[in-house]
């Protein structure tokens, strides 16, 4: 209730403001003869073409917004999602700076490290890789963003250096630092913390002295017909969780199980990598070579605890290194019309995993050492007759192997072995206008799959057929409609892991084994997408997309009712085991739909909408306890995001709705049944206010509500942070107070995994402090 409070009131003061504004602006125009010099919403689109779209930078938005990453958060027609950047829905996959690809960073990642600052604009625009790039196969659709400065240019040095304390003896420092020159640019970030857990976490004391530290070192070298890249990182990660949670499966009766269990999570990790590629392009010859190393090593450790039964501790222990490479070869054989391109690489993973699990009857040690390598090959002729008519001639053959060794207890060890050999021979061809694009890949594969787990499980598959890929757009309407449908069929093998009958998996969820008689799943996708570019940035995007599945690699689920031991592993009574399997369900139907209205200038100035309705359902047919159940899930969602924005003040409300429903039913007994309905209601309120000399206000505040079956709950926080900058901006301080009024004392989070309901709730400390101090260094001629 105090959150629906909070969000009316934020809308009165919005509206307000925003009424305000408009008074004194008509007052300014008649008597003070004053312009408002703010754009009509944050980031004025001023051209839109068939292959970019350029955004202008207000310079008021430069001083409100601290970095790249904050402008484009705030514009409705940029979405963020899992480290990801969607422009009108299309993924941009590709940064640059100044035209110069930076493509050993994520674009999100350089996104938050970029200062706002220094830019004037935005390009968004279609973004080719050399190679193809190289034989004129050149992409249309926007793909990629370049962060623009008003020179065109940059040079010198960019970085930052800040630190976290909450006054609980946890830190936090973090500095990265871009050196720009010429055509090379040089990237270093710096993480380290003794925060082995989350900021708010109450769990035990005794690694506060734990100290987790990320080092990365990115270098672009720009030449005249190519670049060079190299990147090296290091991680040394600790991390300690502890929760309660319940489980309950949606199907079976017994096996629900109402016991509140004490968890605690161990995790350790430490990993380093070192890639580069160089590629160079001339008049007539092309080649790119790419190689790459790497090193993980991970440690788990789970126990649970409860006053009934479950007790157990499990440790996990992995270390995985390998290395890859790959080289590509391109030749102009006829003027740029006749092209011939070869392509080769190789690549080896070696694993060696432990798993030890024990209770008060059993104990469990199961050793695995895996070894994958494969080696590929593609040749292909390749045509392109004025930039119209694309296509080219292949043969591709793809050869791996995989070895795994497996002990289990004191038992001999067990060798499993699977080899793939893939072979490909097709054409694709693209029709390219600049308002439509047909693109169409048509092949013959030829594969065969042989498994063989010691002297007496040994199984062979083997496949041929012909397989596509096809995508359709078309543009109308000054390119502000676009079209674009996409549909193919493919072929999924089933991996070692899953066949591999004595590869155990034993977890607090589940336990899981291999099936040697896997068979290869095939799906058929089919997806439309329609994206109409209106006046003043508005936009409308409606989606489908829906993929049938035959042989659907699936997992049955059993409930263990003895004690039982397979494959040298003893399971004790109740374990969950899941066993992969092949769904008897001809189709096992996916889909997905959702409509996207972005709408500015929303009745008033400066307000901007957003508005999401998605809808997603899946089908599958699988055996639980030994009956067959057919699996429906269908997802319900609808967000609704308003933002309005002043030179001092900025408001955000979000409304997130989801309601997912999960229905089992026999399939020999229809009137056997059950039901998971989960509903979830999320309010998240911001508001920035400048008005004040001293410092800058933000106040935001969450409100999540749960509804399941039975169980109702709900999380509330305010936090309220200060801050103000200085030295014409260049040290920046913050104080947040989190959980302002004390009211989230615990966490509480409802998952469906699969066929499980878990309610699990982690205890917090409630109320804190935490200090932030940056310091912004640059030396940069623009």
């Amino acid at each position: 209730m105090k959150s629906i409070s909070f969000s009316f009131l934020f809308l009165l003061l919005i509206f307000k403001i925003s009424y305000s504004g408009e008074r004194c602006h008509t007052l300014s125009r008649d008597f003070l003869i004053e312009k408002d010099t703010l754009k009509k919403y944050i980031l004025d689109t001023v051209d839109v073409g068939s292959k970019y779209v350029k955004i202008d930078i207000d310079s008021s938005k430069k001083n409100h917004f601290r970095t790249a990453y904050d402008l484009l958060k705030e514009n409705p027609e940029f979405r963020f999602e899992d480290d990801k950047i969607y422009y009108q829905g299309n993924l941009l996959t590709m940064i640059k700076i100044n035209g110069q690809v930076f493509d050993l960073i994520s674009p999100v990642g350089l996104l938050r490290m970029f200062p706002s600052g220094i830019l004037s604009s935005f390009n968004l625009e279609p973004y080719t890789d050399p190679l193809n790039k190289f034989w004129g196969n050149e992409n249309r659709g926007i793909n990629s963003i370049d962060l623009r400065t008003s020179s065109g240019r940059i040079t010198g040095l960019l970085g930052n250096i800040a630190t976290k304390y909450n006054f609980k003896s946890k830190y936090d420092f973090s500095g990265n630092t871009m050196y720009f020159r010429n055509n090379s640019t040089t990237l270093f970030d710096l993480n380290v913390n003794n925060n082995a857990w989350n900021w708010g976490a109450d769990i035990d004391e005794n690694l506060n002295k734990v100290l987790n530290n990320k080092t990365t070192v990115h270098n672009t070298i720009k030449f005249k017909n190519g670049d060079l890249a190299l990147k090296a990182g290091f991680n040394h990660n600790n991390k300690l969780s502890k929760d309660y949670y319940t489980d309950s499966l949606v199907v079976l009766e017994d096996s629900k199980n109402y016991t509140n269990i004490e968890r605690e999570q161990k995790n350790f990790n430490r990993s380093f990598n070192i890639n580069s590629t160089w590629n160079q392009v001339f008049d007539r010859f092309y080649f790119d070579v790419t190689l790459g190393i790497q090193k993980d090593n991970f440690k788990f450790r789970n126990s649970n605890k409860s006053n009934i039964a479950n007790d157990f501790l499990s440790n996990d222990s992995s270390t995985v290194q390998g290395y890859n490479g790959r080289i590509n070869v391109g030749y102009k054989l006829y003027k740029n019309k006749v092209f011939l391109v070869s392509s080769a690489s190789i690549g080896q993973n070696k694993a060696v995993n432990e798993n030890n699990y024990q209770n008060d009857s059993i104990y469990n040690r199961v050793f695995n050492r895996i070894n994958n390598g494969f080696v590929q090959s593609r040749v292909s002729l390749k045509f392109n007759l004025n930039k119209v008519f694309l296509g080219d001639l292949y043969y591709n053959v793809n050869l791996s192997k995989a070895v795994s060794l497996n002990k289990i207890n004191s038992a001999e060890t067990k060798g499993s072995e699977q080899k793939n050999e893939i072979q490909n021979i097709g054409t694709t061809f693209r029709w390219s206008k600049p308002n439509i694009d047909l693109n169409t890949n048509i092949y013959y594969e030829k594969s065969s799959n042989r498994f063989e787990s010691g002297s007496y499980q040994k199984s062979a598959y083997r496949n041929h057929g012909v397989l596509y890929s096809s995508s359709l757009v078309i543009r109308s309407l000054k390119s502000r409609l676009s079209n674009t449908a996409t549909f193919g069929k493919v072929v999924i093998y089933p991996t070692l892991s899953q066949r591999d009958p004595a590869n155990v998996t034993l977890s607090d969820n589940y336990s899981s084994i291999g099936n040697p008689d896997l068979k290869n799943q095939s799906v058929f996708n089919f997806s439309w997408n329609a994206n109409y570019q209106m006046k003043n940035a508005d936009n409308l995007n409606l989606s489908y997309s829906t993929s049938l599945n035959r042989n659907k690699i699936i997992e049955n689920l059993s409930l263990l009712k003895n004690d039982t031991t397979i494959s040298g592993v003893n399971f004790i009574k109740g374990i969950r085991l899941l066993s992969y399997a092949n769904s008897e369900n001809a189709s096992s139907q996916n889909s997905n739909f959702a409509f996207t209205y972005v709408k500015n200038k929303f009745f008033i100035p400066n307000l901007s909408f957003q508005n999401v309705i998605s809808y997603s359902t899946s089908v599958t047919d699988r055996y639980i306890d030994n009956e067959n159940f057919a699996d429906k899930s269908a997802i319900y969602g609808a967000n609704i995001n308003t933002f309005y924005y002043r030179d001092s003040f900025s408001a955000n409300i979000l409304y997130n709705l989801s309601l997912s429903n999960n229905r089992f039913t026999s399939i020999e007994i229809p009137q056997i049944s059950s039901t998971f309905r989960t509903l979830s209601q999320t309010i998240s309120t911001t508001a920035r206010l400048n008005y004040f000399a001293f410092f800058n206000l933000e106040v935001s505040n969450s409100y999540n509500i749960i509804n399941s079956a039975g169980i109702s709950f709900e999380n509330n926080r305010t936090d309220v942070t200060l801050s103000q900058k200085y030295f014409k901006g260049k040290i920046e301080t913050s104080l947040n107070i989190f959980d302002l009024f004390n009211q989230m004392r615990q966490n509480r989070v409802l998952k469906n995994d699969f066929l499980l309901r878990r309610e699990s709730r982690t205890d917090l400390i409630g109320r804190y402090l935490l200090l932030n101090i940056a310091y912004k260094f640059q030396n940069l001629k623009l």
